[in-house]
């Protein structure tokens, strides 16, 4: 039974977005009605503008304030705190859906999952959805090896829509995840990929607010540092990345033999007679 869902913000002076935040957090429908309870970690690296203060404003909310070097250096301590069932971040300006609760109450209650991703979501400053795609039936072997992080690869594994149980956390590497700058989220998806399949909810769960100076700006850098975590693809596996994204239609069914295959990885959609979500 999912009681409480741990959430964690790292943050250095972002006091004008925490609001957005908080406030998307403290909104969830599985909130208001206990149906769950909520724990926001918010986890400060000695912000030296009004964070704290909008932090003051909303008591329930656990407040740590310490120097840091980085935002993953921040969930790393923060781990240390989580006492919820089922755990994910936010940063600062990032939001959830008010439904985004429920929804991965009735995943992790009813399914044999113990990581799921919804929707990628991106709003602007106004807070209005700009774009949103669904996810595909994700592969543990195209994580490992990074292909999630390639940007030119169709779909990525967006944070902010992504959920995990906390008991994952117990075999993740948290001292190589603190000192990591820029990818410390496909760092955690590769460490849960060794000992679980990522499933997928036909569901928008969060949003990454676009706005300028962002590190996740430098692509790069980023996919760079990915290659210091990730192992290098095999044959079937390259094979299977062709055969995915760019095999002529004609010959995919004639070549199916030579793929992986398709993945174990569970896609939970929602059944309006049923009333309740169902994997496929």
């Amino acid at each position: 039974m999912i009681k409480t869902f741990s959430i964690l913000t790292p943050v250095r002076n972002a006091g004008s977005l925490l609001k957005r935040t908080i406030h998307s957090l403290q909104s969830q429908y599985a909130v208001q009605s206990r149906r769950c309870h909520l724990e926001h970690i918010l986890l400060d690296g000695a912000s030296t503008d009004d964070t704290l203060l909008v932090a003051s404003r909303f008591p329930d909310t656990l407040c740590f304030s310490e120097p840091d070097s980085g935002m993953y250096d921040a969930l790393r301590k923060g781990f240390g705190h989580v006492s919820g069932e089922v755990t994910g971040y936010l940063n600062a300006g990032d939001v959830l859906f008010p439904w985004a609760f429920d929804v991965l109450l009735d995943i992790f209650e009813n399914q044999d999952a113990k990581w799921v991703t919804g929707y990628s979501s991106l709003i602007n400053e106004k807070s209005q959805v700009t774009a949103s795609w669904k996810p595909p039936r994700f592969r543990r072997e195209f994580i490992l090896n990074g292909l999630y992080a390639d940007h030119e690869y169709p779909f990525g594994i967006q944070q902010e829509s992504t959920f995990w149980r906390t008991k994952l956390l117990s075999d993740v590497d948290c001292d190589r995840l603190g000192k990591l700058k820029l990818a410390g989220d496909y760092f955690l998806w590769t460490e849960f990929a060794k000992h679980a399949e990522l499933h997928s909810v036909m569901s928008p769960l969060g949003a990454f607010l676009l706005h300028d100076g962002q590190l996740s700006q430098d692509r790069e850098s980023y996919v760079a540092e990915v290659a210091r975590f990730i192992r290098k693809p095999n044959a079937a596996e390259k094979f299977t990345r062709w055969w995915e994204t760019r095999c002529p239609p004609v010959l995919k069914g004639l070549l199916w033999n030579f793929t992986l295959g398709q993945s174990p990885a569970k896609i939970f959609d929602y059944n309006h007679f049923t009333k309740s979500w169902g994997a496929r």
